[in-house]
């Protein structure tokens, strides 16, 4: 019999052991960038592709999707094991199940049959990253297990507006407007069986309660004998809420023609940046650690507008490194990206102090845009 880990449990176990926590740090690091390289050539693929082959470029968004969603649920497990806190975002939850679907149908299968159905599509919610992905994971494979081949799961996403009675019953903290989220499955599990999953014990189903409930909401459950099971996640609805920035903006890319040195010791990633830059009419340099990038900028004839530096390298670190280059180059700006999460970059000595910063994975859009903000001199 095999048991799952889920972030909290875990949390337990990196705190008692920093070793463990170390090599957690380190993984995690190591699919930022994985996440980053597959997220960035598959937006790549996608601007070049021809609009009218949708198939492939369905398929390629949903290994774009998969990327994006899984490094959120890594920085979910860091925040989990308190290395991290994230603090929340507005989200979008018709958005957000289109953006999940894709990875979701891939989870349950080609027995298992699964209907997405969104009747919520002004709803805005607020939880900390990942944590929406997260809990339909959660709750999906939990369905899974209960049907098998040939069953059917059901989501469906809707707004409601809860009165008293219908807050004791649902054991909400409030009355008022709610989002609500019903997963269904064709299972045989019993009613008993499934609400006493619901509690810690159940470690998915666990994960579920703590997120629902940490953010001001409830999750039940309710089951016949031989009919399946359905989980209801009731979450805060905003009133009148805006995102704060869309979770897939549609926006026109900055382009520039400045010249831009990339030094990152990830070939795959360093690749990826250099062809976005190219893409968008930049001058783009690379190099493959600190050294090489002293060698290139010292031959390089002309101006050098931007350096974009991974923090954590194998000899020079980044920040030396920009300081080195920077110096007798007064116009010369400096961009920061790390797979690392921010408190760990911390412990690395790194301080911000001249230059901003970019979170791995990010995507060709957070990318353009960024190198745009930070050549123009814009504080973002």
């Amino acid at each position: 019999m095999t048991t799952r880990v889920e972030p909290p449990q875990l949390a337990i176990l990196l705190a008692d052991n920093e070793r463990l926590r170390a090599l957690a740090a380190s993984v995690i690091h190591d699919f930022n960038n994985f996440a980053a390289a597959i997220g960035g050539y598959s937006e790549l693929v996608l601007q070049r592709l021809a609009s009218d082959d949708e198939h492939v470029r369905a398929g390629v968004r949903g290994i774009r999707d998969a990327a994006t969603w899984g490094a959120r649920i890594t920085r979910r497990l860091m925040a989990a094991a308190g290395r991290s806190p994230l603090p929340p975002t507005r989200l979008a939850v018709d958005m957000a199940l289109t953006a999940a679907e894709p990875a979701l149908r891939l989870l349950v299968g080609d027995g298992t049959r699964l209907t997405v159905n969104r009747h919520s599509a002004a709803a805005i919610v607020e939880l900390p990253p990942g944590e929406f992905e997260q809990m339909l994971v959660n709750l999906v494979v939990t369905a899974r297990e209960a049907v098998g081949a040939g069953g059917i799961i059901g989501i469906v996403a809707d707004t409601v507006q809860v009165d008293e009675a219908g807050r004791r019953a649902a054991g909400l903290p409030a009355a008022g407007d709610y989002v609500r989220l019903a997963v269904s499955d064709t299972g045989r599990r019993t009613s008993e069986t499934a609400g006493s999953r619901v509690f810690p014990g159940g470690y998915g189903l666990a994960t579920v309660h703590d997120i629902v409930t940490r953010n001001g909401g409830a999750v039940s459950v309710t089951s016949g004998p031989g009919a399946g099971s359905t989980f209801e996640v009731y979450l805060p609805r905003l009133d009148n809420a805006v995102l704060e920035r869309p979770l897939m903006p549609d926006v026109d890319l900055h382009h520039g023609s400045e010249t831009v040195l990339v030094v990152e010791n990830e070939e795959p990633v360093r690749e990826m940046i250099v062809d976005v830059l190219s893409l968008h009419g930049y001058t783009a340099l690379a190099a493959g650690d600190g050294e090489e990038a002293l060698r290139v900028a010292a031959s390089h004839r002309g101006a050098l507008d931007l350096i974009i530096v991974d923090v954590v390298m194998p000899g020079i670190s980044g920040e030396a490194l920009a300081q080195r280059l920077t110096a007798g180059r007064p116009g010369t700006r400096v961009l920061y990206i790390s797979g690392y999460t921010d408190d760990l970059i911390r412990q690395h000595g790194f301080t911000l102090a001249s230059g901003h910063f970019l979170q791995k994975p990010f995507s060709v859009d957070d990318l353009a845009r960024k190198v745009r903000e930070v050549l123009r001199g814009r504080v973002a």
